[in-house]
């Protein structure tokens, strides 16, 4: 199949697809509309990554929230 150092990195590879699997994440994204052919294209790039801060989000949601009640 393949050498064993190989197989062993493909191991670490899928253990790690897996941790990450269904784990929350905050990305902050960019989109381009590029034109290719005559035919539009969007390229996504992630610009950073973080873990979900339950804290901080739910104080950003409460002072949203907050805004739109007082207008």
């Amino acid at each position: 199949m393949g050498s064993p150092l190989l197989q062993e990195g493909e191991d670490s590879y899928v253990l790690k697809l897996k941790e990450a699997t269904w784990v929350p994440h905050l990305f902050r994204v960019s989109v381009t509309q590029h034109e290719y052919m005559n035919e539009k294209r969007q390229r996504i790039t992630v610009r950073t990554e973080a873990p979900v801060d339950y804290a901080a989000e739910s104080k950003y949601l409460l002072e949203e929230i907050a805004k739109l009640t007082s207008c």
